[in-house]
């Protein structure tokens, strides 16, 4: 897998999602390997497959993934002290550090399906209920050289916090951008194996208050569906 470093990324505030109409949005997206994009057919996939999972008890300062990992109490200031996470297919992922220097992705290890769910947790000391997401999707190795890049915005007050959605078909409540093409679609191809990113930002608006997660996942030959 070819590492992608996105601390300088995040640190020279590359990362800037926008909560507007037209889908999130940022700078620059992170490198992908060259080739020509590979569309799969489209998938015969409904929100209503996410595998519900049971909620969880509220995270304290004790028991959240970000303080678990010795990096102390989460932080809406600090990049390494991220207030909110995202679980792929259910999988929890792992803070890392490349040369003893800590990273601010959360790294699910263990592969997921080619149609997976997503469910994003938040601190909710720091950011209450956020009720507002947007999130990119991308590539960052595929040895089919396949190149994903796509934009998700829930509608205005509609995300929810702890519930599994569908990553390839979230429901209506979504709008789809396909970042190559500029096109609005309602679901996603099945991945292909490879390395992906989903970058998250979650806001509370009512208490203003906004966060970040960051997970990298893989999917791989045999992983299911």
């Amino acid at each position: 897998m070819r590492a992608v470093t996105i601390l300088c990324a995040v640190s020279a505030g590359i990362i800037a999602f926008s909560f507007s109409s037209s889908g999130c949005k940022k700078q620059d997206k992170p490198s992908t390997p060259a080739g020509d994009v590979q569309e799969q057919p489209s998938p015969q996939v409904s929100e209503q497959q996410a595998r519900p999972s049971a909620r969880r008890a509220a995270f304290t300062a004790e028991n959240n993934p970000t303080t678990l990992a010795g990096r102390g109490e989460p932080s809406l200031d600090d990049f390494f002290r991220l207030p909110a996470w995202i679980y792929v297919d259910g999988k929890e992922g792992k803070f890392i550090e490349r040369e003893d220097k800590p990273q601010v992705q959360w790294l699910i290890e263990e592969p997921v399906g080619f149609s997976p769910t997503f469910r994003v947790e938040a601190y909710e000391p720091l950011l209450g209920t956020p009720k507002d997401f947007t999130c990119q999707l991308d590539t960052v190795d595929s040895p089919e050289a396949s190149t994903v890049a796509y934009s998700f915005q829930a509608n205005p007050g509609t995300f929810r916090i702890g519930h599994e959605y569908s990553l390839l078909k979230p429901g209506n409540d979504f709008t789809i951008r396909n970042r190559q093409s500029g096109d609005v679609v309602t679901e996603i191809p099945l991945l292909v194996p490879g390395t992906y990113v989903l970058w998250a930002g979650i806001k509370n608006l009512e208490a203003g208050k906004e966060g970040l997660a960051i997970t990298y996942f893989t999917v791989a030959e045999g992983s299911g569906q």
